[in-house]
């Protein structure tokens, strides 16, 4: 078996998957799928993992390439496993993108020539205004940086073209002056060490700089040193929280404590100011947000006597986008702060038609279906809708439905829901929120026929 799995083989991709490995075909049918091969592209494999009806392989040598791969401008690009698609022209990432939503209208036996045109970037870097950074030790010191491909060993960062030139200067900073102080990085197995991750935030219009330690103690004996000679290097920093944790994630409940500064940045978007906190869920390109949100109002064609839901609602920024177009809007998220952000917000600017609550979208929708609304924004996580959500929401009858989707499978699963219950998809239209990655983000406008 071992003999057979090391086995090396002569291919052609014929097509990519969903997470960008080329799909291939051996003499006998089976599909192997393999890491950095572009479609077309004709390589020396090698098969790491067999299973019963496909496997994973590996390019020994490449015999044939793709007129449109490109080397990757980050050195770290094989081992970070950020930026999947940075070796593939930027025109061709917009195609495979667009591709991977027509082959979901396939599937839902609709017109492929509903999916508009994506959405492009006209600088397809830099562009994230938060990042989550892990820690780690070694005998070098501090390492800071993203997990490397399905593993939990952190990537040294000292370049990264998808955030921003200044959160990258603060995160080699971070690090510079923790390994100054002595500040280490937790050690699960020794004991040792304090820090565990990070989270950066950057507001680019207005020049600001929020970041979180997330950490193993209430505190660090080094803080004030800390503070001081990261405020001193970096003038845009406005505020450092740092937090006892074991959830990193922004749905923890856990008490910051803010050691300097303010512990929210402001960012402006469509003409309304937001105070985003350090565990805010805001999306992570500003500028292609703003296409987003004009693009999904737009297509669903609003006006001043529509009562509208923006259901996953998180600090408003949806809801309070469209506040103005709408005679009212009623916004659901599952958490707390971020209800308390949306209603700050929409006091910060002068909204006063958008209505907030705390709770699970499905149950909260359940106590408003007596209500008639004329249009509801839906904007879920990864993982989609539940199928009592759209029940419930099909239930309401309410005539149009604008769904943004971060993922096409969880979309495709929702629509097929969606559609035999007498919706119809007038539109998808593909935006690139994620430049050199995967993931594509979409709006599509359903009605009820």
């Amino acid at each position: 078996m071992e003999t057979e799995m090391k086995q090396n083989y002569i291919v052609k991709a014929i097509d990519l998957t969903h997470d960008g490995m080329g799909v291939v075909k051996l003499e006998d049918g089976y599909t192997v799928f393999v890491e950095n091969l572009l479609k077309g592209e004709t390589a020396n494999i090698e098969i790491i993992e067999k299973r019963k009806n496909f496997g994973f392989g590996k390019v020994i040598e490449l015999l044939r390439k793709s007129p449109y791969r490109l080397a990757p401008k980050c050195k770290h690009f094989s081992d970070c496993g950020g930026c999947r698609l940075m070796h593939m022209d930027y025109d061709v990432q917009l195609a495979f993108k667009k591709y991977r939503l027509e082959l979901l209208m396939k599937k839902l036996k609709q017109d492929t020539e509903i999916v508009d045109d994506i959405i492009c970037m006209v600088n397809p870097y830099y562009y994230r205004n938060k990042v989550e950074i892990k820690f780690s030790q070694d005998e070098n010191g501090l390492k800071a940086g993203f997990f490397r491909t399905k593993s939990h060993e952190v990537v040294d960062l000292d370049e990264c073209y998808t955030m921003s030139k200044k959160s990258l200067e603060l995160l080699i900073l971070i690090k510079n002056v923790c390994n100054e102080l002595g500040i280490k990085a937790h050690d699960a197995i020794e004991g040792d060490g304090v820090l565990k991750s990070c989270v950066i935030r950057e507001s680019s219009r207005n020049k600001e700089i929020v970041f979180l330690l997330n950490l193993v103690t209430d505190s660090f004996e080094q803080e004030e040193e800390f503070i001081e000679k990261i405020t001193n290097k970096s003038l845009l920093v406005k505020g450092i929280g740092v937090v006892k944790t074991d959830d990193e994630s922004s749905f923890s409940k856990d008490k910051i404590r803010l050691i300097y500064g303010k512990d929210f940045l402001t960012e402006e978007l469509l003409g309304n100011n937001f105070e985003i906190g350090f565990r805010s869920f805001f999306q992570v390109n500003t500028v292609q947000t703003e296409r987003l949100y004009k693009t999904a109002i737009d297509i669903a064609n609003l006006s001043k006597k529509d009562k509208v839901i923006d259901a996953y609602c998180g600090i408003g920024s949806i809801a309070l986008s469209l506040a103005k177009k709408v005679y009212r809007v009623f916004g659901i998220e599952v958490i707390e702060s971020a209800i308390e952000d949306a209603k700050k917000n929409a006091a910060l600017n002068n909204i006063k038609n958008a209505f907030f609550e705390v709770g699970n979208a499905e149950t909260v929708l359940k106590k408003w279906k007596k209500y008639k609304f004329d249009c509801i924004f839906i904007d879920p996580p990864r993982k989609g809708c539940s199928k009592s959500f759209i029940n419930t929401l099909i239930n309401m009858k309410i005539p149009k439905i604008v769904y943004i989707s971060c993922n096409p499978a969880t979309l495709g699963r929702d629509l097929g829901l969606l559609l035999p219950a007498g919706y119809k998809i007038n539109s998808v239209t593909p935006v690139d929120m994620f430049p050199q990655t995967t993931h594509v983000e979409s709006v599509t406008l359903l009605t009820l026929e």
